[in-house]
């Protein structure tokens, strides 16, 4: 089994690079879970509020690629470590496009229910790519001293 959940989590990655969720029910449950989002604004339980929260990522960036840099299965469960890069000319984060490109690492784990994924935890560093696009301030600005008001 844990040859088939690395298959199955690697294809889902795969159609997210290729920006085509047509077949994301093929590899993800109709009642999948999860548990830190991708994308923090979007609606989440179930297949369709996945797949609405993975393409608000690809409209906020459509040039997205996930890569793994380290995959682990035990059973029905993998976990893997992520790397992203992406420019963001697209909404996000309640803000208009940036135009900057962006390069963030992240964790995830999936466990599988019938082959596909049921649950779907994510950790990314939306910190640091949010620094990145310019719509937070970087660790100096956020550490400088402020005055009282």
């Amino acid at each position: 089994m844990s040859k088939h959940a690395k298959n199955v989590l690697g294809r889902f990655l795969d159609m997210v690079n290729a920006h085509d969720l047509r077949d994301i029910g093929e590899v993800v449950t109709d009642d999948v879970t999860e548990t830190g989002p991708i994308v923090v604004d979007a609606p989440s339980g179930g297949l369709e509020n996945f797949r609405a929260g993975w393409e608000q990522m690809l409209v906020a960036f459509p040039d997205i690629h996930v890569g793994v840099e380290t995959m682990l299965a035990e059973g029905d469960t993998v976990a893997a470590t992520i790397s992203l890069s992406a420019t963001n000319t697209g909404y996000y984060r309640r803000g208009e496009a940036t135009g900057k490109h962006a390069t963030w690492r992240g964790f995830v784990v999936v466990r599988l229910r019938d082959g596909k994924i049921a649950e779907f935890d994510a950790l990314t560093d939306r910190f640091g790519v949010l620094q990145q696009l310019g719509i937070i301030g970087d660790d100096d600005e956020l550490a400088a001293p402020r005055q009282a008001s």
